[in-house]
């Protein structure tokens, strides 16, 4: 599928000296480069003032959008989760039945994923001593699993164990 998106490169210098003063467009740079990094090197093998500096900011600009490289995680990390959803939504609309529904959307989130391992791997060690991050990946879970009872018609609370064995399932298989 060549809809799965993935951090792109850093804004070139000259796209940098012509953007304008923007907390919204400065806080979406922030978090673009955020995920780039922590896809890549990893969210241990940075901090915030590189993120910032990849971003074409200044160390300090960080802080004017997030109290911490956690926040900045749990930010990369809604964005990822809607993009998730949203990837999934389009692999499961149209016709045919549950089980090319299911498919589909297989098929999308191991290219989904396979394009964000580094991430997911960091933001589950992080999720380890962090316990808002923890509680974001848990509340993901459950929404996952409404997602997924709603795609295959199935009861979210008589068939949560068979739910949540094939979300594992396509977790490990991801």
């Amino acid at each position: 599928m060549t809809n799965v998106k993935t951090p792109g490169k850093p804004p070139s210098r000259q796209a940098r000296a012509r953007r304008p003063r923007d907390a919204s467009a400065t806080r979406r740079a922030l978090i673009e480069a955020a995920a780039r990094i922590f896809n890549g090197p990893g969210y241990f093998a940075t901090d915030t003032n590189a993120i910032a500096r990849a971003a074409g900011y200044a160390p300090a600009s960080f802080y004017k959008h997030f109290d911490d490289k956690t926040s900045v995680l749990l930010s990369v990390y809604e964005d990822y989760v809607v993009e998730e959803w949203n990837g999934l939504r389009t692999a499961m609309a149209g016709g045919g039945s549950v089980r090319s529904r299911l498919q589909r959307a297989l098929a999308f989130i191991v290219e989904f994923h396979g394009a964000w391992t580094a991430f997911r791997t960091g933001i589950r060690a992080v999720a380890r001593i962090e316990p808002s991050v923890a509680e974001a990946l848990r509340h993901s879970r459950s929404r996952q699993l409404d997602l997924l009872a709603e795609a295959t018609g199935l009861s979210p609370t008589r068939n949560r164990a068979a739910l949540l064995l094939t979300l594992s399932i396509v977790e490990r298989l991801a």
